[in-house]
């Protein structure tokens, strides 16, 4: 029943880009094979401590809502590293593959998973109730929708090779609607359309941000109205 094509794809729209961290005590003799495209290396906790608590640290929102969860991290011996780079893909075949690899890296003892592309946690038994046990692909089990400050931002859409997605001066009140916009505009992507001028949903009209290091598309959210005045 699983259907990993983008029905809507255009090339050209940019390369995907996957990046996982698995925490655990993880042997080597213990590792999955590695599919083409895919590449998995083992090092210590105290091998990369600087560049690894720097990703973690990014991370904090979703790892605060489970509180044991970054002590967790930080107490195991081990963790690997999930790299994958695809060239304009025309499916989705590289995210079951990284599922699977994924999936694999629990059965071997892995505690915590972090898909840094999308800046997510994953317990075990989330990831096998939410991602492998459910419906697949799932387009929410790769892209994060977040609130803060005033804005709201898609994040993990550099897996499927588009901009991830950012909207700013959303108020207070407004972003439960925003962020349905942005999961409308991420559905859209995830099934191969590519952004171009006019790329739009609801009240957002977007543009490329001039973020070299993480490009996005941009959103002012409009001001509301005028009122009408009434003549006497």
């Amino acid at each position: 029943m699983e259907d990993w094509s983008r029905p809507a794809f255009e090339p050209g729209g940019g390369d995907a880009s996957l990046f996982y961290l698995a925490f655990g005590e993880l042997a080597p003799v213990r590792l999955p094979p590695t599919p083409a495209g895919l590449s998995l290396t083992v090092h210590s906790q105290g091998e990369s401590r600087q560049w690894v608590d720097a990703l973690v640290a990014a991370a904090r929102d979703d790892a605060g809502e489970s509180p044991g969860l970054a002590a967790l991290v930080r107490a195991t011996p081990d963790f690997a590293v999930i790299r994958g780079h695809r060239v304009d893909p025309p499916d989705l075949v590289h995210l079951r593959d990284a599922e699977c690899v994924l999936g694999a890296l629990l059965e071997a003892g892995a505690v915590a998973l972090l898909d840094v592309e999308a800046q997510r946690w994953w317990t075990p038994d989330v990831f096998r109730s939410e991602v492998l046990a459910a419906l697949r692909p799932s387009v929410r089990a790769h892209v994060s929708v977040r609130a803060r400050r005033g804005v709201v931002e898609a994040r993990g859409l550099r897996k499927v090779g588009r901009p991830d997605l950012r909207v700013h001066r959303v108020p207070v009140g407004a972003e439960a609607r925003a962020a349905d916009l942005c999961w409308s505009l991420a559905e859209r992507l995830v099934r191969g359309a590519r952004p171009g001028p006019g790329f739009s949903a609801g009240v957002l009209r977007l543009r490329p941000s001039g973020d070299a290091g993480h490009p996005a598309l941009e959103a002012e959210w409009p001001d509301p109205p005028l009122p009408r005045v009434r003549s006497a």
